[in-house]
């Protein structure tokens, strides 16, 4: 088993804060106002097996204890079982492209852990749940003839699994398909016992699709979009994008969604300069993506179990300048919340120049994926108030 320590890093950070919250009363103080962290990088052992980092871990999820890193190979099919305590290559899980128990042969757009070991892909074509025999055992694909979901637009019928989530008992889905060419989300809930369903609307996070930008020409078409997230954290559901800190929370079953909305008082609390959405030629394109990275953009929530906070990184890239192919830098800051999302806490964090890729909290640290000489790393981060 290989282990690397890297020196460790220490900062301290002090500033004030302020935060507001329709749903529930903010906190005054500010928790990260001493703030320090130390940094260790850990390496997976793959033994005589390789791991494939060619598309970094963007296919990854974590069992409910985290001892276990599932990270899916789309080149060979397979589910790397990682065990992060041993920090070793445990296991490589088979799954089949094709036939009764294929799990696509395209693009894979999700592949996440389920409890009892089993595993969910989704991709344009198909979806459904397989045990680690590669079996399917329950078939989630949704064909816009079978399914009437009441609201939701035409075009995005088509990928109505999009970040799909289930209740306990499996038989109510949830999905955010969205029509790529507006530029639009939606949160559909499906039925699928009736084949039948509605859109619960989420207008809060309308803005992610005005800073989607559409390249479309006789050459070519290529699209940019502002990611948004949809997660499940202690048995309820978050909806949130990287265009604002606005953050939607309910409960499996539910129709209403409660909103969170805050007031930061070190970065706005979402983009503000508009930018074209429609453009002709690659120089467009370019410029107009500058001019969205360039403003404050958020990640996705980070959950704690051991101190039942929230965290949520912001990022604000600088500009590439005259060199388009040198590495992206950023202003980076971090956020904290109570287990009911109240602000606590917000600083900023100089010393890093990128966000953490892919974190995770596990026994009170955050975990996050560096390439350590193509083998997989993972930077562990302790975090000291």
């Amino acid at each position: 088993m290989k282990k690397f320590l890297f020196p460790t890093l220490i900062a301290a950070l002090a500033f004030s804060c302020g935060g507001e919250n329709e749903s529930v009363e903010a906190n005054s103080g500010n928790i990260l106002e001493n703030f320090s962290y130390s940094i260790d990088t850990v390496v997976v052992d793959p033994g005589d097996e390789i791991i494939n980092l060619s598309r970094g871990v963007r296919g990854s999820s974590l069992d409910e204890t985290k001892t276990y890193f599932y990270l899916f190979d789309e080149a060979t099919t397979q589910i790397n079982k990682i065990n992060l305590d041993e920090l070793v290559l445990e296991e490589q899980i088979p799954f089949e492209k094709e036939g009764p128990n294929g799990i696509g042969a395209n693009f894979i757009a999700t592949s996440r852990y389920l409890p009892g070991e089993e595993f969910l892909f989704s991709s344009f074509q198909s979806t459904g749940i397989f045990n680690k025999q590669g079996q399917k055992v329950l078939d989630l694909t949704l064909k816009p003839e079978e399914f009437v979901v009441e609201g939701l637009g035409e075009d995005a019928q088509f990928n109505i699994t999009n970040s799909i989530r289930l209740s306990p008992d499996r038989k109510i889905a949830y999905s955010l398909p969205n029509d790529f060419m507006e530029g639009t989300t939606q949160l559909a809930k499906i039925d699928l016992e009736a084949k039948s369903g509605k859109v619960l609307p989420i207008p809060a996070l309308d803005i992610v699709g005005e800073y989607r930008i559409l390249l479309q020409s006789d050459q070519s078409m290529s699209i940019y979009f502002e990611e948004i997230s949809f997660q499940e954290i202690g048995g309820k559901f978050y909806i949130s994008g990287a265009t604002t800190n606005s953050i939607y929370r309910f409960e499996p079953g539910q129709d209403s969604l409660q909103l969170f909305e805050f007031d930061f008082s070190l970065v706005p609390n979402q983009k503000e300069i508009p930018i074209q959405r429609k453009v002709s030629s690659m120089e467009e394109f370019e410029a107009e993506m500058e001019k969205a990275r360039t403003q404050i953009g958020f990640e996705k929530l980070l959950y704690d179990e051991q101190t039942k906070r929230f965290y949520r990184f912001g990022r604000i890239y600088e500009p590439k300048g005259d060199d388009p192919e040198a590495p992206s830098k950023a202003e980076v800051f971090l956020f904290a919340f109570d287990n009911n999302l109240n602000l606590i806490g917000e600083t900023a964090l100089p010393e890093l120049d990128k966000t953490p890729s892919s974190p995770f909290f596990k026994d009170g640290k955050l975990w996050s994926y560096v390439n350590v000489e193509d083998e997989l790393g993972f930077a562990v981060m302790d975090l000291k108030f």
